[in-house]
C-alpha cells in the first residue's frame, strides 16, 4: 500500500514538473528572440534582411524572401527594429481579425490574461502582455480594419524613446513587402 501511494505521488510530481517546465519552454520562445534572430543582436549578422527605412538610431528591417502566416493566412508584413544596430523589435501588420482572435488566445496562454484598453475615439482595442524581457503590443482598430501587433524586447525598448519605438515603422513600408517573396511560408510562431 505504501509502495503505491509512493509511486502515485511520484508519477503526481513528475507530470507537475512536467506540465511546468513545458510551460515555462513554450513561453520562452519569444524570450530569446523571434525568427531565428537574437534580441540585441546586430543587424549585420541576419544577410537576409533588407534595410526599409532609418531614422537616427532606428533602423527598419525586412526578409522580403521569406513569408509567415497565422491560422492559415498570409500576415501582411513583418518589420524588424533595430536601436543602435541592435534588434529591439518585431512589428507584424495582421490580414484578418481571426488572426488577431487566435494570437490572443495564444498570448493569454503563454502570458495570462491581457491588460485592455480601449480608445472610443479611434475605435481602437490594445491588449498587452509581457513580462520582464518581452512586451507584446496587439492594437486592433475595428473602424478601418487595422491589426498590428509588436513585439518588444524590454531592456532595449526601454532605452529607446518609448513613443518612437512603439510608433514602429511607417504604412509606407507595409504593403509593398509581399511583392518579393518565395513560396515559403512559415507559422507566425
Amino acid at each position: 500500500m505504501q509502495t503505491i501511494f509512493r509511486r502515485t505521488t511520484g508519477l503526481i510530481v513528475f507530470l507537475w514538473m512536467v506540465t511546468v517546465s513545458l510551460s515555462t519552454a513554450h513561453a520562452a520562445v519569444l524570450q530569446s528572440g523571434i525568427h531565428g534572430m537574437t534580441w540585441g543582436g546586430h543587424a549585420d549578422s541576419y544577410p537576409r534582411l533588407e534595410k526599409v527605412r532609418e531614422a537616427g538610431d532606428v533602423s527598419y528591417y525586412a526578409d522580403r524572401k521569406m513569408g509567415y502566416h497565422a491560422v492559415g493566412q498570409p500576415v501582411s508584413a513583418v518589420i524588424y527594429g533595430f536601436y543602435r544596430d541592435q534588434l529591439f523589435a518585431a512589428y507584424i501588420k495582421l490580414s484578418s481579425p481571426n488572426q488577431a482572435y487566435y494570437l490572443k488566445k495564444h498570448f493569454s496562454t503563454e502570458y495570462g490574461s491581457a491588460k485592455v484598453t480601449a480608445v472610443d475615439s479611434s475605435a481602437q482595442t490594445i491588449y498587452r502582455w509581457g513580462d520582464e524581457k518581452v512586451k507584446i503590443k496587439l492594437k486592433v482598430n475595428e473602424a478601418g480594419d487595422e491589426i498590428k501587433l509588436g513585439i518588444y524586447y524590454q531592456p532595449l525598448s526601454t532605452e529607446l524613446n518609448q513613443a518612437q519605438a512603439e510608433d514602429g515603422p511607417s504604412d509606407e513600408i507595409g504593403p509593398s513587402l509581399s511583392n518579393d517573396k518565395t513560396d515559403k511560408s512559415i507559422p507566425l510562431f
